[in-house]
């Protein structure tokens, strides 16, 4: 949460009281000498309920102010983002009443040990989470893009999906030859609709946090996107289709020069084995499998 200078605030840490208390310390350190503030609230149910909360607990809000000093900081934490880096921001919390100290790092650098470094890129995760080092708490917070899912083909599995893969986070791309199935009206959640005149040339420049899903109308649009997907660094490409057609569509891009390495990239049969039958089950099916790649644990 982003509380600013005249007391309105950007985000939440939960609602109720508690994001009362949180405003009210961060108007003080506006102008207090000290620069951060620890506040801890242990609420059980029934205070929880009283304060506008969904639940109780223990929660340790850390207070810090941010100055100009931090800008160089926060612009090449920006930029590593952009860049597609994945940065971590490391907040050190010492034990003593020293302040807490930010610090970026990224898979190839940062101003850390190479023990810590290779513990924090470890556990691989996309949410925050607390590491030990030295005596000293470490708070990490992974900037990890959502991910962005390229959805080849505009027909009732590829509406199903970009639904349900918005609803869990990724940016929707949707790519069709076919405005009345390609538009805004049927695909409001995604961030940009691609009207094609051929599938031809649709795919470049994608990376490992870009998704391609291939469910076009036809086999000889699924072999054109495949392939231009395989020339490209993406983190998944799904193809939907039967075995038999697979096959087909395998032996023609190995004439073409495609290897069995290339095409083990290709998850074909799309998605998780749930026994999906209808567009709805199968687009679940297909975006479980994004979530598993998303989250590495497909390795």
């Amino acid at each position: 949460m982003l509380v600013w200078e005249d007391g309105t605030i950007t985000g939440s840490v939960g609602g109720g009281a508690l994001e009362g208390a949180c405003q009210a310390k961060a108007a003080e350190l506006f102008v207090a000498s000290s620069s951060f503030a620890e506040l801890n609230f242990h609420l059980n149910a029934d205070s929880a309920a009283e304060a506008g909360m969904a639940c109780g607990g223990s929660v340790t809000v850390l207070l810090q102010r941010v100055g100009p000093n931090l800008l160089p900081l926060l612009h090449k934490t920006r930029d590593a983002y952009r860049c597609g880096k994945n940065p971590m921001l490391l907040t050190f919390l010492p034990k003593d009443n020293r302040p807490p100290r930010l610090l970026l790092v990224t898979a190839d650098e940062g101003d850390v040990s190479a023990e810590l470094h290779t513990e924090i890129f470890r556990k691989s995760r996309r949410i925050p989470f607390l590491v030990e080092y030295q005596g000293d708490e470490i708070f990490v917070e992974p900037l990890v893009p959502p991910g962005a899912v390229y959805l080849a083909g505009a027909g009732h599995v590829g509406h199903a999906t970009a639904k349900i893969a918005a609803f869990v986070g990724f940016d929707v791309v949707v790519m069709d030859d076919r405005k009345e199935f390609a538009n805004t009206e049927r695909y409001p959640e995604a961030r940009e609709i691609q009207v094609l005149g051929s599938f031809t040339d649709c795919l470049s420049g994608l990376g490992s946090n870009d998704y391609v899903i291939i469910v076009t109308r036809g086999h000889l649009h699924d072999r054109e996107v495949l392939a231009q997907s395989l020339r490209t660094d993406a983190g998944y490409i799904g193809m939907i289709g039967s075995r038999r057609k697979r096959a087909a569509v395998y032996d023609s891009l190995r004439s073409e020069g495609f290897t069995d390495a290339d095409l083990a990239r290709v998850h074909c049969p799309i998605g998780l084995a749930i026994g999906a039958d209808t567009p709805e089950e199968i687009a679940l099916s297909i975006v479980a499998e994004l979530v598993q790649v998303r989250a590495g644990m497909n390795q």
